[in-house]
């Protein structure tokens, strides 16, 4: 016996429509849809009926996008989150302060002497604190220099004449002497750059060193001080037996 569709108006003969499918459980369509709806009031309603509606009243609220799913892992990403946020500044503070990653106070006396060698201007620089570094950066610019020019043609152009292109620097260290505040007076320093770093404590570093190449080969022992500066050690002075060879406050 022929059925006409309550969606189409087509007469079909079966369990469904066959022009728009209304009746079938397993095609979706708007035309179904509109008919997934209570028709009893909700006081002749059975058990069964009420689950049949909340099942379509859930397909619809997903279908627009009105159901909110519950992520029971959501407080756990949050608290991650949360969790590397605070170990990177609590990393980064300590990084600063030098409590870790900090370098012995021979490292900044080694970096100095291999970034000579190497004519490296930016490892040479980061030997100084900020102030004379750059003073060392403002000359070279104003010079016109390249880096690697400023290095072998201005101020170390004599260890070359010395020793030759491809002198080398050998570094041993001696006694280490720490300073009390009172022989680091920062006066004359901030006087001539206009500011100084804050060091939380400063060493005399006898160092010997050997200058070699092509040319010829010397010894020389050096009284450098070094201090340290939010947790890193920079050079502040170099000093000779017979005279001054570097001298910060010029």
């Amino acid at each position: 016996m022929s059925k006409i569709c309550k969606s189409c108006g087509n007469y079909y003969e079966g369990d469904y429509c066959d022009k728009c499918g209304y009746g079938n459980p397993n095609l979706k369509t708007h035309s179904a849809d509109k008919y997934k709806k209570p028709t009893k009031p909700p006081r002749f309603q059975t058990e069964e009926d009420k689950a049949v509606y909340a099942k379509w009243q859930k397909e619809k609220q997903e279908e627009n996008g009105m159901t909110r799913h519950y992520d029971p892992n959501a407080g756990k990403k949050t608290l991650i989150i949360v969790a590397v946020v605070v170990v990177t500044i609590i990393f980064a503070a300590l990084y600063k302060s030098g409590v870790i990653f900090s370098s012995n106070k021979t490292d900044v006396v080694e970096k100095y002497f291999k970034a000579i060698e190497e004519s490296d201007f930016e490892s040479f620089v980061d030997c100084f604190p900020k102030e004379m570094k750059y003073e060392y950066e403002a000359q070279c610019k104003e010079g016109g220099y390249g880096e690697k020019q400023v290095m072998q043609e201005v101020l170390y152009a004599d260890f070359i004449e010395s020793y030759g292109e491809d002198y080398t620097i050998d570094v041993s260290f001696g006694k280490e002497t720490k300073l009390d505040k009172s022989e680091y007076d920062m006066s004359e320093y901030k006087a001539f750059y206009g500011s100084s770093p804050t060091i939380s404590e400063a060493y005399e570093l006898v160092v010997n060193v050997t200058f070699s190449g092509s040319k010829g080969s010397e010894d020389a022992k050096l009284y450098m001080y070094v201090g340290k500066c939010s947790g890193k050690w920079k050079i502040f002075n170099i000093t000779q037996d017979n005279g001054i060879l570097f001298n910060s406050g010029r």
